[in-house]
């Protein structure tokens, strides 16, 4: 009885240690760029479900970020040089899978604008679509046109289809890329 019983103990330790070895607890949410900008804009917090699910809880970074009253609501925007980067938070989906990271991508939605602009234009979403990759995940930028969020039609957990995306040119933003780790 001792071995079987050994076997399943070791089974249950070897799983409960590559589970802890992942996503589960709090991880920063970085914004970056190739000249090495590394930015940490946010934390997310990973709470393990059954299988491979977790509740999040996203939490903006409010040092980096200040209140403006634009399109008739508040946002919490950072300034670059360039531009301006507003937090759009879509949605209040919050769980995740290994296999639909979607709510967190619409948690992390944002909008540019250039700096001295007053208003914004639904044109200029980010959206990162996310993988995994070991122990964190990194997001693939596109331009979203945000029209059918303002507008709401359709499926209302996740109306940015295809046809809203482009594949960014990462050239063209101050910070492309995004790491949670």
């Amino acid at each position: 009885m001792k071995g079987p019983l050994l076997l399943v103990l070791g089974a249950l330790l070897v799983t409960l240690n590559a589970r802890a070895d992942g996503l589960d607890g709090e991880k920063t949410v970085f914004l970056g760029n190739a000249a090495g900008e590394h930015l940490a804009i946010g934390r997310v917090t990973f709470t393990p479900m059954a299988g491979d699910r977790w509740k999040i809880k996203f939490t903006l970074d409010p040092k980096r970020f200040e209140e403006y009253f634009l399109a008739m609501r508040p946002f919490r925007c950072m300034q670059t040089a360039r531009r301006s980067l507003c937090h759009f938070p879509y949605g209040n989906r919050n769980e995740v899978s290994a296999n639909d990271w979607s709510a967190l991508e619409y948690q992390l939605l944002f909008i540019h604008k250039p700096s001295a602009a007053v208003s914004l234009d639904s044109r200029n979403g980010m959206l990162w679509k996310l993988h995994r990759e070991g122990n964190r995940l990194v997001g693939k930028l596109y331009d979203a046109d945000l029209d059918p969020i303002v507008a709401p039609s359709g499926d209302r957990d996740n109306p940015l289809t295809a046809q809203f995306l482009e594949p960014a040119d990462s050239g063209s933003h101050p910070l492309p890329e995004l790491t949670i780790e």
